[in-house]
Formats: C-alpha cells, sequence, structure tokens
C-alpha cells in the first residue's frame, strides 16, 4: 500500500509549475508553445494565467502537467526567453495554485467565455444609462459593474 499512498499524495499535490516573467499582453497559445515538449494536463485549460484584483495580468500562471517527468522538462525551461523576457520556471503544489486563482477573484479566460467585455477610457461622466444605451444591439441582458 506503500505505492497507492503515494499516487495518493501525488494526486493531491498535483503536477503543478508556476512561471513567472511573462510579457503582459501573453496568450494561453504562447505559454502552450513555450512549453511545446511537455504535456499539458487538458491543454489550453491546464494553463491558469492569474490576474490581480484590477483584472490586470499579474505576469504569472500556473500550468497542470500530465506527470512527473512533463515537470522536470518544463522546469528545465527556467530562465529561457520568450519574446525578449526571460521566464522563470518552478515546481509548485496544486494547493497554491487553486490559493492564488481564488484570490484574484478573476479569471479572463472565464469572463470571455460568459461574452464578459472590459470598457476602459470611458468619459468620466459617462452613465450606466449610456453604456446600455451603446451596447442596445446586443442580445440579453447587459449587466455593468462599476469600479472606482
Amino acid at each position: 500500500m506503500v505505492n497507492g499512498n503515494d499516487n495518493e499524495s501525488n494526486s493531491e499535490e498535483g503536477h503543478v509549475v508556476k512561471i513567472r516573467g511573462l510579457p503582459w499582453s501573453t496568450t494561453v497559445d504562447e505559454v502552450i508553445a513555450f512549453f511545446g515538449d511537455c504535456r499539458i494536463l487538458n491543454g489550453k485549460n491546464g494553463v491558469h494565467m492569474t490576474m490581480s484584483r484590477e483584472g490586470r495580468p499579474s505576469g504569472e500562471a500556473f500550468i497542470e502537467m500530465e506527470s512527473e517527468a512533463d515537470i522536470e522538462a518544463a522546469c528545465k525551461k527556467d530562465r529561457d526567453h520568450m519574446g525578449h523576457r526571460y521566464i522563470e520556471v518552478f515546481k509548485a503544489k496544486r494547493g497554491e495554485m487553486e490559493y492564488v486563482i481564488k484570490r484574484s477573484g478573476y479569471n479572463l479566460e472565464n469572463a470571455m467565455d460568459d461574452g464578459c467585455v472590459r470598457l476602459r477610457g470611458l468619459p468620466f461622466g459617462c452613465s450606466k444609462e449610456e453604456i446600455a444605451q451603446f451596447f442596445s444591439v446586443c442580445k440579453g441582458l447587459i449587466y455593468i459593474i462599476l469600479r472606482y
């Protein structure tokens, strides 16, 4: 049963790497390409870009790998470059990933799947009614969340 316990603790810990130093414009596809020789669990759904509380990219991400061998291969990419930036890659625990994602409270990929758009550069005096009028051609419900 020792092997069963080891597998159980591995599944709880997961096969997760954290990357830091990403350009803010980095996409999930670019992260997948960066780890081209590694198997990412569930493809795009295994890449978790973290956001600040304001919904801006943090420059960090967690990637769920399929195995320990994939983590080792991913960690060999530590200090490799993505564009002009070098990327730090290191092993992380699933609990840390879940905590950071939950704490950020904002997941751009999920927001985009839900049909969410972010408006920037609105005139200071713009009202909710003016925004609703602007989107009047859209079908369905429109929720407006204002942050100051």
